[in-house]
């Protein structure tokens, strides 16, 4: 089985203090994405010199991340998250795990 890796890159609307828009990230993972099936973990990451944040999430199949990301814009869980992005600036690409390699 190959772990599926989700890399999400989006701007938040600029009125959204960097922390409030970390406090709502955490309410959407906590309330969303940790409750659906197949669902691993998630890194935020966020990009001082473009002002763009990255979520990397992990899931344990393909099928498992497109069923969770077909419910997300159904998710009263998802709201406050999907109104702090700007939709233009929004970039996905899954990839499978190829290799690992550990410390």
């Amino acid at each position: 089985m190959s772990i599926i890796t989700e890399i999400v890159t989006f701007k938040s609307s600029g009125e959204i203090p960097k922390e409030d828009f970390i406090s709502i990230v955490d309410e959407l993972e906590k309330r969303f994405h940790s409750q659906q099936p197949g669902f691993i973990d998630t890194e935020l990451l966020f990009d001082e010199n473009v002002e763009e944040w990255i979520i990397l999430q992990h899931w344990d199949s393909r099928d498992n991340q497109k069923s969770a990301s077909a419910k997300i814009f159904k998710s009263e869980a998802a709201e406050r998250f999907i109104r702090a992005v700007i939709p233009a600036s929004v970039k996905m690409r899954i990839l499978p795990q190829i290799m690992v390699w550990e410390r």
